[in-house]
């Protein structure tokens, strides 16, 4: 049975760390270690962590803010394991993820990489949406990705599209080497929309430009993009997004709206809410 190291980098998380941590416990394929560091928190995350005893769980902390993707190498080098999963400190999994992604990359050498559906949760207004890429890819939602253990390491000069550019440049070489399973195994949670951490990490200069050509090419969609990421960011800069929350939940979902066959509305059963976000 191959073994699987799980990733989680957290982050003043205390309030989404124990749902998180659960959805890792609860897995159908038990054979896993659950790599986390605490990246400086000023709250509660390290005390809800160690609330939980489980051999399986192996807390690292930090004195310093390294942010995510330094202390993810961090994980990685203390991983020697067949496989790595990675896990947003706050995003949560079907109880039979990994189980259906190893399945699959034990049959299908050919794919070093596997991701899923995701389902995308506003947590502002509440709203559930189905994010989906075609299945040979070499993209997928960050906390839907295994991959066979190598000797890989985040970009961490730039934050902006990091884990894009894992996926599609360290990853992938560019090449669609990736295998998105067609189930929404993954659910990711968007903490109120302008005040969503990530949203800060672009920033119109140079390197994070680059950056977004780096991960789309010279395409008309990463013009768009850039378009649409410097429009953000004024919205957020000039506290319209404050201001006038309803524009922007609006115009935060307007890329979705426009590539409609990305991102489609999801209707949850009362028992998928009760497995995915207690």
């Amino acid at each position: 049975m191959k073994k699987v190291s799980v990733l989680i980098c957290a982050y003043n998380s205390w309030n989404y760390i124990i749902n998180t941590i659960k959805s890792v416990l609860a897995q159908t394929y038990t054979n896993f270690e659950l790599l986390i560091l605490d990246n400086n928190s000023k709250d509660e995350t390290v005390r809800n962590i160690l609330s939980f005893k489980d051999d399986r769980i192996k807390l690292f902390e930090s004195k310093e803010n390294l942010w995510p993707y330094g202390w993810l190498n961090f994980l990685l080098e203390r991983s020697s394991w067949d496989y790595i999963a990675i896990l947003d400190h706050d995003d949560l999994w079907s109880n039979d993820k990994i189980q259906k992604q190893v399945e699959f990359l034990e049959e299908n050498k050919d794919f070093i990489w596997c991701g899923t559906e995701t389902v995308m949760y506003y947590e502002s207004d509440k709203k559930y949406f189905l994010y989906y890429l075609s299945e040979k890819n070499n993209y997928t939602i960050h906390s839907s990705l295994i991959f066979r253990k190598g000797n890989y390491k985040y970009d961490t000069t730039i934050l902006y599209f990091a884990d894009a550019y894992f996926q599609k440049s360290i990853l992938c070489k560019w090449q669609n080497l990736i295998y998105n399973i067609k189930e929404p195994l993954t659910f990711h949670l968007i903490k109120d929309n302008f005040n969503n951490l990530t949203y800060t990490w672009f920033q119109p200069n140079f390197k994070n430009i680059k950056r977004l050509f780096q991960v789309h090419s010279i395409t008309f969609y990463a013009f768009l993009a850039l378009w649409y990421e410097i429009s953000r960011f004024l919205v957020i800069k000039s506290r319209i997004a404050k201001y006038f929350p309803w524009f922007f939940k609006w115009f935060d979902r307007l890329p979705y709206k426009v590539v409609w066959w990305w991102f489609n509305d999801f209707a949850w059963s009362d028992i998928e809410k009760k497995i995915f976000y207690k």
